[in-house]
């Protein structure tokens, strides 16, 4: 009776084992039918490297923070290879061209398809994919379409302020293959001789910048070097604001200290003219401190900066002449008259002249 029931017990422990290794192998085997292609671990290899066409489209840019040194844009990155490993027969599948967007295509590209990883460079904080389409082709042709937006840094040079001009630019590159793996196209590949590439993408003005042109180029990168491909965006300041709101007004908050030069010391003293120089002395500071607010700290002067430098030392000179002129007035009244009327002219020509030829080369 007990060997029945061991042989029993046997039996039945040997089925579950069989039971077991078949789950287990069919498992695998369902496994290996179904699995990624394994396609994200390198690039095609029948193409060395492969040629990646890039193309970049500039759709606006919100801001441009001139302290930080960045701009906001929005933009569009399109690309496109081809991947034999991922050719597919169209009547099994039912459609010449498989769509996937958003999360889904993003999805695939980490795990099923392999893709150049493209990467925005000098990005601040994470770049937003706005939106995301991957196509593929029945003949491994794979199109990747982003619209992004991200806070790009960008160094500015504001020696011209405000009459200054910049080219701000992104690039994209991809993130780990050098051009031995990958190479840039773009639309400059496939034109005519002689042919040029016009873009009119980008349309952007506001109340203080203007976009005078956009040029994209790509750059297929040396030995160990990496291919990217850039858009150049061409800005320029309107400078209406600053010379209504400080040029023009600072012009006249020096013509004002020129009053003294009529003020006669027979009827007031020497401090009612001093008062009225020192006081156009801290206007002129509180403007200094405007215009610097808008800008980060540099170590070199803009021409606005220069103008200001000016005046202060136009403002100094008119504070001296005071001094001289109670000095020669104690002495002799007519010298003092002499020295305010040769004053009267030679302060505004040399003030104006001056800022003139500083606006005009400096």
């Amino acid at each position: 009776m007990n060997n029945q029931r061991g042989i029993r017990r046997g039996a039945l422990l040997g089925l579950f084992l069989l039971l077991g290794a078949w789950l287990v192998g069919g498992g695998m085997a369902v496994h290996a039918q179904t699995g990624s292609p394994n396609n994200v671990a390198s690039p095609p290899p029948d193409q060395y490297p492969v040629e990646v066409y890039v193309d970049l489209y500039g759709l606006n840019i919100f801001a441009i923070d001139e302290q930080a040194e960045t701009f906001e844009i929005e933009a569009f990155i399109y690309a496109d290879w081809f991947d034999d490993r991922l050719a597919f027969d169209p009547v099994e599948a039912g459609t010449e061209t498989k769509i996937f967007q958003g999360e889904t295509a993003v999805e695939l590209l980490k795990t099923d398809v392999w893709w150049p990883d493209l990467e925005v460079v000098d990005v601040r904080g994470p770049r937003e994919r706005l939106h995301t389409t991957l196509t593929i082709d029945y003949d491994g042709f794979v199109t990747y379409t982003e619209r992004f937006h991200a806070n790009i840094w960008q160094p500015f040079f504001f020696e011209e302020f405000p009459f200054d001009s910049h080219t701000i630019s992104f690039t994209v590159s991809p993130f780990f293959y050098t051009s031995e793996q990958v190479a840039f196209l773009g639309p400059e590949d496939f034109l005519e001789e002689g042919e040029r590439l016009e873009r009119e993408d980008l349309d952007w003005e506001t109340n203080e910048w203007r976009i005078d042109s956009v040029v994209s180029e790509v750059y297929r990168g040396d030995d160990f070097e990496f291919s990217t491909s850039t858009m150049f965006i061409e800005i320029s300041r309107l400078p209406q604001f600053y010379i209504s709101n400080v040029i023009l007004p600072l012009f006249l908050i020096v013509a004002i200290s020129w009053a003294v030069f009529w003020m006669d010391f027979g009827s007031m003293h020497l401090a009612d003219r001093l008062s009225v120089s020192f006081t156009s002395v801290l206007t002129v500071v509180a403007f200094d401190f405007v215009t610097a607010d808008n800008l980060p700290l540099l170590s070199y002067q803009t021409v606005l900066d220069v103008v200001l430098t000016f005046s202060y030392v136009v403002l100094s000179l008119s504070v001296l002449e005071n001094v001289v002129a109670y000095l020669r007035f104690r002495k002799n009244g007519e010298e003092v008259q002499r020295l305010d009327k040769v004053s009267r002219w030679l302060f505004p020509v040399v003030y104006y002249a001056g800022c003139g030829l500083l606006l005009l080369f400096f």
